[in-house]
């Protein structure tokens, strides 16, 4: 196909009775408000097995990082084709690419920046007062859900790299007792997008609150890490009893195993001190032999031996 050509089957498919040409003349404000209308409509129109916004990314972009060209003689990318094209065909297609480069981003669930797509600060987290007020009150509630999973991936992303399991797993594993179903991407939930979006934030500031209290009572990161180990998950609060057993685990590893390597005899050592700890501290059935806290506390320790230990200025 010629550029043109291929420009008319996309405007036909995608764009049909949007008033695209009408939309070109628009600038500032009056054109973003364009383009998330358009982004929104597509991501929640179902083509097939995904969104509309999927397809148009598609069109153009790979599903990577980065925007990899789809097609490598694409002639709406090449010098020729972009010649043929006439004053308005281009207007257009420089709004069309607009669209679809945001349909990749967001429909994808990968990062992009804040500051020049929605003007606020770049940060992916829920203390981006800003960004958490455009989720809870944007008329573009799709959009609005792609953009909380993002957050959601980060945030995992952030608690893998920093080996705090409980929070982890909370992100992974939000569930929702409304709508009797697990926290999926958006394009495989029946989660209204404000009740989804709702939910997630609750998680994520679940996590971020308890994370702030410790940092207020001066824990060490580890102590705060070792903590909700114990419990298994994130608590609404912390435990003067599961502190002191969190303190007494933190010095045995800091002053017996940091650094030293993983052997048997260490680990099961350690598998001791936590049974120890238990029956001088804890009720009985906390973290037995084979819960998933006492998983969680064996794998802390290995992560200690091979001297992964936070520092104290550590900070999500």
């Amino acid at each position: 196909m010629t550029a043109s050509e291929r420009l008319a089957k996309i405007e036909n498919f995608f764009f049909k009775g949007q008033g695209l040409s009408r939309a070109c003349k628009l600038s500032g404000e009056e054109r973003k408000s364009y383009v998330f209308a358009q982004v929104e409509r597509l991501l929640a129109t179902e083509h097939g097995s995904s969104p509309l916004a999927v397809w148009l990314s598609d069109q153009f972009w790979t599903a990577d990082a980065g925007r990899e060209m789809m097609y490598e003689n694409d002639p709406l990318f090449s010098k020729e084709g972009k010649k043929s094209l006439t004053d308005k065909e281009t207007a257009r297609l420089e709004l069309i690419l607009g669209i679809a480069g945001l349909c990749h981003d967001i429909g994808l669930y990968q990062q992009f920046d804040l500051k020049q797509v929605l003007g606020f600060r770049n940060k992916w987290w829920v203390s981006n007062k800003r960004l958490v007020e455009w989720l809870k009150t944007t008329e573009y509630e799709h959009m609005a859900m792609c953009v909380a999973y993002i957050m959601r991936k980060q945030a995992i992303d952030v608690f893998f790299d920093t080996y705090y399991m409980p929070a982890q797993d909370e992100m992974a594993e939000i569930f929702s007792s409304e709508f009797h179903e697990l926290l999926r991407n958006p394009n495989d939930t029946k989660i209204p997008p404000r009740a989804y979006v709702d939910i997630l934030l609750e998680t994520m500031f679940l996590i971020e609150r308890h994370w702030q209290r410790g940092r207020r009572r001066k824990l060490s990161p580890e102590v705060v890490i070792l903590h909700d180990e114990i419990y298994g998950l994130i608590p609404l609060q912390f435990s003067s009893f599961v502190l002191q057993a969190a303190q007494t685990l933190y010095d045995y590893m800091n002053n017996e195993m940091f650094g030293l390597g993983v052997s048997k005899p260490r680990m099961n050592s350690f598998a001791d001190k936590v049974r120890e700890v238990r029956t001088e501290f804890l009720a009985e059935g906390w973290i037995t032999d084979d819960s998933l806290s006492f998983g969680y506390l064996m794998a802390h320790a290995e992560r200690c031996c091979q001297g992964h230990w936070h520092k104290e200025d550590f900070v999500l």
